[in-house]
């Protein structure tokens, strides 16, 4: 029902609105048309006194010029003559246009009375001028008298009583026609506004009354939905809105009064699980307290274990590393093995600095984020000699270390450091988990466009369980822990993200009690050993 209501005052308002434009619309037309008009009109009235002026102006020159045979009256014949001309033409144009405008209004009739005045004066020219022509003739032939006579019977016959009457009658006509179009555009400009107030006038009764209407039938519906949001707001969801009508408020009011319902029932729902969630709340936060306590503790006790080794480790390696270039600088050097000793020692304690700095990375950071420094490395030259140390590790257990590797050079782009870092956490882990009098074997070989090594022991091996494990960070394997105490989980998951960083990867396959084989794949480097690749840290 209100929409029918409102839709039937928006139809009859937007009516309003429409014919009031539309009006508009015609009377604006209108009066750009009647303007036109009048400023057409005014135009040729304007071009026909022009064309009087220089008409009268040429009749003088033609008359001064059969009196005078100066070469000035000449030129000014001719100089009256152009202007004379131009004046017609912009006549001539002034009736076109005159025509266009007048074409589609209802003083189309004046259309052949203007091209046909325009026609008579063109022709009168035309006639004037031969006719000056002849009397030019009868001076140029002695017959002054006679030229005189026929130039004042023109003169009286056909300026004075035809070209006089036909330029007033144009005048008077183009004068008579600008003022008819001003008073037919004073006419519609009053009458436009006339009804433009009407329809102002019964569109505002129209809006007004229909307003009063509306708001009337809407005013009692709204303050009954406006009370009910207000105490549903308040909480009082018990309240109801009554309305006697069957409109669109009636229809609102009930779905209210629904939604007021189903509140209500949310509201018990809700007490009831909030009541349970605060419970099951206190028992989590107990618990997540308690773990959180329980990490707290073991965090600190790995950062006090990391930051312990770096702090051991680094007096020792700082000694030995002291030791080895003072003795390296010195003057006696006739033992050429002792040079080499040296010298592997300090390579040794560079190594094991740079294992001591990433163990302090990690105790800060928690993350192994090492350095790189690339270059081009010789695998095969690299394997040799770190098995040299895997022997002197080995000799402790009196375990023998082989090496197969090919004569020539294998090259890899890489960190000489890291690379040595990983093939050492590999000799360290089978040296300390193999049994007395075990074998380790080394192999490298070229698989195309990459190169492997592998590294395989007799010792306790890796369960099955726990082979997808070993390379997460802190994780040793029950035999592992059973065989020896010491030990941090690090060093197979630090050698897994070397190699990453190489574009390269370690398997490993085992069976416990028998032993264990380590694979690294590293892609080679095609280019040689000439190639310059770039350091990047």
């Amino acid at each position: 029902m209100f929409r029918f209501r409102l839709a039937i005052a928006i139809a009859v308002s937007f009516g309003f609105v429409l014919f009031l434009g539309i009006a508009l619309y015609w009377g604006s037309n209108q009066v750009a048309r009647y303007f036109q008009r009048s400023q057409t009109a005014y135009e040729a009235f304007d071009h026909y006194e022009r064309l009087s002026q220089e008409a009268y102006r040429h009749f003088k020159q033609r008359m001064d010029r059969l009196m005078t045979t100066a070469p000035t009256a000449e030129a000014g014949v001719e100089s009256s003559k152009h202007r004379l001309y131009e004046a017609m033409q912009a006549l001539r144009n002034t009736a076109v246009k005159t025509t266009d405008v007048e074409s589609h209004s209802i003083h189309g009739t004046s259309q052949a009375a203007e091209l046909e005045r325009v026609a008579h004066f063109t022709a009168f020219l035309d006639a004037s001028e031969y006719r000056f022509d002849e009397v030019e003739r009868l001076r140029q032939q002695g017959q002054i008298e006679k030229a005189v006579q026929a130039l004042s019977k023109f003169s009286e016959e056909e300026i004075d009583g035809r070209f006089q009457p036909l330029i007033d009658a144009a005048i008077s006509a183009e004068r008579e026609k600008a003022g008819k179009a001003k008073q037919e555009l004073e006419d519609l400009v009053a009458h436009s506004r006339w009804i433009a107030i009407l329809a102002s006038v019964l569109a505002a009764l129209f809006s007004l009354t229909s307003g009063i209407l509306l708001l009337r039938g809407v005013r009692k519906p709204i303050e009954a939905l406006m009370k009910g949001t207000d105490e549903i707001a308040s909480g009082n969801l018990d309240h109801r809105i009554t309305l006697d009508t069957r409109d669109e408020f009636a229809y609102l009011a009930s779905h209210f009064n629904q939604m007021a319902e189903e509140l209500n029932v949310q509201q018990d729902k809700l007490r009831e699980g909030r009541a349970v969630l605060e419970k099951r709340v206190a028992e989590r936060t107990f618990e997540l307290n308690r773990l959180n306590e329980e990490l707290k503790r073991m965090d600190i006790a790995r950062r006090e274990f990391l930051a312990d080794i770096s702090h051991e480790l680094r007096t020792p390696i700082t000694v030995i590393r002291g030791e080895a270039e003072v003795t390296l600088r010195g003057q006696e050097r006739e033992a050429e093995e002792y040079k080499d000793a040296l010298q592997r020692i300090v390579e040794l304690s560079m190594q094991l600095g740079k294992y001591v700095n990433d163990l302090m990375f990690l105790a800060r950071t928690e993350t192994a984020n090492l350095q790189f420094e690339w270059d081009s490395v010789d695998l095969s030259e690299l394997v040799a000699g770190v098995v040299e140390d895997f022997q002197v590790m080995a000799e402790e257990k009196s375990i023998s270390v082989a090496l197969d590797a090919p004569a020539g050079p294998v090259w890899v782009r890489g960190d000489k450091q890291r690379l040595r870092q990983v093939l050492f956490i590999l000799g360290d882990n089978a040296c300390r988990y193999s049994n007395p009098g075990g074998r380790i074997t080394v192999a490298l070989r070229m698989d195309g466009s990459e190169a492997s090594f592998s590294l395989t022991d007799q010792g306790i091996g890796i369960p099955s369980e726990d082979l997808e494990r070993i390379f997460k960070r802190h994780f040793r394997s029950r035999n592992a822990l059973h065989a020896r105490e010491d030990g941090t989980g690090l060093g197979l998951p630090m050698a897994k993200s070397i190699l990453k960083a190489h574009g390269g990867r370690i398997t490993v396959t085992s069976a416990e009690n028998s032993g264990s084989t380590f694979t690294v794949s590293l892609p080679l480097l095609t280019a040689g050993p000439d190639h310059n690749p770039s350091h990047q840290k």
